[in-house]
């Protein structure tokens, strides 16, 4: 997952527009989009290291260094989307304790 700067055209300090205009002219990806994402690399790294501890198993993948490096991606991707979860759930009940 990238994470891109902002660029000189993706300003949003004009306070002519209505917020309705401003959603329509970001040009970044929304929130859900960028954890959808996130998700789908997670699975993904998942998938192939699964894939490539068959091959081991079955022989065709005379390299365990590739596996390993494989699953320490895999595991560490994980890790970071636990943590990150954790995090979110975390903000989530201090706004809700907030607001009573």
């Amino acid at each position: 997952m990238t994470i891109s700067p902002l660029g000189k055209d993706q300003t949003i300090q004009n306070p002519k527009n209505d917020s309705a205009s401003v959603r329509q002219s970001d040009k970044g990806a929304s929130f859900q989009d960028v954890l959808s994402g996130f998700l789908d690399e997670i699975t993904e790294l998942q998938t192939k290291t699964n894939d490539s501890i068959e091959n081991l198993s079955a022989g065709k993948v005379e390299n365990i260094h590739e596996v390993m490096v494989a699953m320490s991606k895999a595991e560490a991707s994980f890790k970071y989307m636990m943590e990150a979860r954790n995090k979110l759930v975390k903000t989530y009940t201090e706004v809700m304790r907030e607001q009573t």
